[in-house]
Formats: structure tokens, C-alpha cells, sequence
């Protein structure tokens, strides 16, 4: 009757040393998380005009915010790293605000755990994609719609604290550029030829992002 018992126990001492050394990362665990960031920027807006064989250029710097939904899944190939995806939609408003916009980026985001323990982690990420920016004016009598896309690059750094074994809490900052030609322009429903004429929209900006995350 007693070697059940101590079975038993054998088998919940295991399971409570294998709970309390289990790590927020590990080879094989599957992550997701949704969040909210938001984010300055300083932009730069290049405009090239093609006159008589000569190339005219112009530059404006200005500033800009966005505040995009963050959707990120990784895959953790070690202890220590784990490779993602991330997909951010949203808004941006350069400093008129009064365009109607919509944003997204996406990429692939190798993410490190510095520190990587039960309930706590410190993580740093890299992240490479790419952008799509559309904005809409609308006038007394002009309405116009652009497109930019490009790539972007951006690093982060921040902290997940751990709500039990499936959820995480997660605060990070994060340091993103992006460089984006115009690709398509019409003005009130008319496509307008490019030829002879380039823009690109250049940023570069701080944000803070708030994430509820989970991992199986």
C-alpha cells in the first residue's frame, strides 16, 4: 500500500521542481500576444520633379504620431531566442490631422531573452518588414488619394511579467524607421501619371507598446 503513496509523491515533487524552473521561453513554446503602441515620429518628405532633363528636389521635415494594434506570434527555437512575426494596423496623422490614413507593418522579428524565468523576462527584439501607408485628403473641390510603401527596421527592448502559466503582461519601447516611396497618387478618382515625379516619406520614431500575451 505505501509504494503507490510514495509514487505519488515521487510524482508531485517532480512536477512542482519541473513548474518552478519552467521559463517564459523555451525550445518549442508558442507565443502570442495583442497590444496598443504608440509612437512620435520625425518625418522627411522628399519631392523630386523632373524639369527640362533636370531633377528638382525638395525637402520638408515635420512630425507625425501613430498608434497601431500590434498582433505578434513567435516560436522559440531555444531557451534564449525565438523567431516571430509581427503585423501592426492602425492610424498615422502627420501634423495637420485632418487626413483620413490607415497604416500597417509587417515583418519577421527575431526576439532574445536576456533574462528568462518563471514569472519574469527581459527581452530584446529585432524587427524587419515592411510598410504600406495610405492617405486621403478630401477638399471643397479636390480629393486625393496616396500610397506609399517601403520597408521598415526597428529595434525594442522591454518586460513581461507573468499572470500564471498561459499569460503574460508585456511593456516595451521600441525605436522603428521606415522609407517609403509613392507608389500610386489620383486626384478626385483620377489615376495620375509618375512619370517625371517622385516622392518618398522617410521616419523615424520612439514608441511605448502595452501587450497581453499568452504561450502554450
Amino acid at each position: 500500500m505505501r509504494s503507490p503513496f510514495l509514487l505519488l509523491l515521487i510524482g508531485q515533487i517532480l512536477f512542482a521542481s519541473f513548474s518552478a524552473s519552467a521559463q517564459m521561453n523555451e525550445k518549442g513554446t508558442f507565443h502570442l500576444s495583442l497590444g496598443v503602441h504608440a509612437a512620435g515620429h520625425a518625418t522627411e518628405y522628399e519631392q523630386r520633379l523632373l524639369v527640362l532633363g533636370q531633377w528638382l528636389s525638395e525637402t520638408k521635415n515635420d512630425g507625425a504620431a501613430s498608434v497601431t494594434f500590434p498582433i505578434e506570434l513567435g516560436f522559440g527555437l531555444s531557451k534564449g531566442f525565438a523567431l516571430g512575426l509581427y503585423i501592426e494596423p492602425g492610424s498615422y496623422l502627420d501634423s495637420s490631422a485632418t487626413e483620413s490614413n490607415a497604416i500597417v507593418l509587417a515583418g519577421l522579428q527575431p526576439r532574445f531573452y536576456l533574462v528568462n524565468n518563471d514569472r519574469f523576462a527581459w527581452m530584446a527584439s529585432v524587427l524587419l518588414g515592411m510598410s504600406a501607408l495610405r492617405i486621403e485628403r478630401s477638399e471643397a473641390l479636390v480629393s486625393t488619394d496616396a500610397r506609399y510603401s517601403g520597408g521598415n527596421f526597428g529595434l525594442s527592448t522591454g518586460v513581461a511579467f507573468g499572470l500564471g502559466d498561459l499569460l503574460a503582461l508585456q511593456f516595451q519601447l521600441r525605436y522603428m524607421t521606415t522609407n517609403m516611396p509613392l507608389r500610386a497618387y489620383e486626384l478626385n478618382g483620377t489615376s495620375v501619371d509618375l512619370s517625371g515625379y517622385e516622392a518618398t516619406l522617410r521616419t523615424r520614431g520612439l514608441g511605448a507598446q502595452l501587450s497581453l500575451a499568452c504561450r502554450f
